[in-house]
């Protein structure tokens, strides 16, 4: 576990922190290099001009992910004219790491014009050089050759990858979208039980209670305008044809009973409540209790040991929903592809609220969301 928690960590450091370190490396073991013997008989005094060659050819690999064909083009030219004008040492390793980049980052529309020109331009000393042509295409090869090969290995990887989770992301998407329009269609037939309960309650003392008739069509108007509301939002939501689950449907009432499973899962977990809890829309109510649910479960798969804080603020015309923990790992770098986060996003969009969520400072993972009220609810 301590081995995975420093894993972990070194993951999160920032990857321009890591290109600046192996720009350093490679400047101090080719400083070095140039210090230590045996030398060339002929080769050049070093001066001025030889150090700036150097720090040319090997600092700009700081750049090499944000700009890889400059960074390219500009080692790959600095470590020919160290040879060209006899300084008696190249940075290879330098130009396998900058050509390995650029084949690594760059679509091949734009490399191919970059990648002929710098082969020529590195061959060019080791021919005049050697003048063996198989020493030089050897050279050329191990340099050069190789790195491309595999930078386009990687790069063919990554769009692999992207592919897989673009279309594992459109897949979540759809079934999220489907599940969300059969809860939002048990809502829809709940509003309109309500609606004709109270119409046969309002027929029952239709002209000898006036005001139980009237309580009883305020609350069918009630019942219909949420109803309508939940319809159009059910109308927006892609359907499937899978069978409609007919279990009630849970809400921010249910949180105790979700928590306690949480605890009994092995995952340590409080809950505070902030502002004056009001009834909320069903459609929110439900939503707001999945969101609670599946950052929940994110932690519970990903955080490792950790505890975990759900906080819910109420206000007059929305409802805040923050889930922090305190674990090891982000869910959208798991295996699933963040696909819980994906269905929470498409919660939130469809109330027009708003969702937030990443690491936070110091460790842990954090979502915020916050879901607007925009109708009334029945008293």
């Amino acid at each position: 576990m301590e081995g995975e928690g420093v894993w972990a960590a070194l993951r999160r450091v920032d990857r321009r922190i890591w290109d600046a370190l192996l720009a350093l490396l490679v400047l101090g073991g080719t400083v070095l290099a140039t210090q230590l013997p045996p030398q060339p008989a002929d080769a050049r005094d070093w001066d001025l001009l030889g150090f700036v060659l150097i720090v040319a050819a090997t600092v700009p690999l700081a750049w090499r992910r944000r700009a890889p064909l400059i960074v390219a083009y500009v080692i790959v030219v600095a470590d020919s004219a160290l040879s060209l004008l006899d300084y008696g040492t190249e940075v290879g390793v330098g130009v396998a790491i900058a050509l390995y980049t650029a084949a690594a980052y760059e679509e091949r529309r734009r490399l191919i014009p970059v990648l002929v020109p710098l082969a020529v331009i590195a061959g060019v000393p080791v021919a005049l050089e050697r003048g063996n042509w198989v020493e030089v295409l050897l050279t050329v090869t191990f340099f050069a050759g190789i790195p491309i090969a595999l930078g386009r290995n990687v790069y063919n990887r990554r769009l692999r990858i992207a592919r897989d989770r673009e279309v594992a992301a459109r897949e979540a998407v759809a079934a999220e979208r489907s599940r969300i329009a059969r809860e939002l269609h048990d809502v829809v037939a709940h509003h309109m039980s309500v609606m004709v309960v109270q119409a046969g309650a309002a027929r029952a003392v239709a002209g000898r209670d006036p005001e139980a008739e009237a309580e009883a069509l305020r609350r069918i108007e009630v019942s219909g305008r949420a109803g309508l509301t939940e319809m159009r939002r059910l109308l927006d939501i892609l359907k499937s044809d899978e069978r409609d689950e007919r279990a009630p449907q849970p809400g921010l009432a249910q949180l105790d009973e979700l928590l306690a499973v949480m605890r009994a899962t092995g995952l340590p977990v409080e809950a505070v409540v902030e502002g004056a809890p009001h009834p909320l829309p069903p459609g929110v109510d439900l939503s707001a209790y999945r969101i609670v649910q599946e950052a929940l479960t994110n932690t519970l798969k990903h955080a490792g040991e950790a505890h975990a804080r759900v906080l819910l603020r109420y206000e007059p015309d929305a409802i805040e929903i923050e889930v922090a923990d305190d674990g090891r790992g982000a869910p959208t770098a798991s295996a699933d592809g963040g696909q819980g986060l994906i269905g929470m996003r498409e919660r939130v969009q469809l109330f027009g609220g708003t969702l937030e969520s990443g690491p936070r400072p110091g460790g842990g993972f954090v979502v915020r969301a916050r879901l607007p009220v925009l109708e009334e609810t029945p008293a």
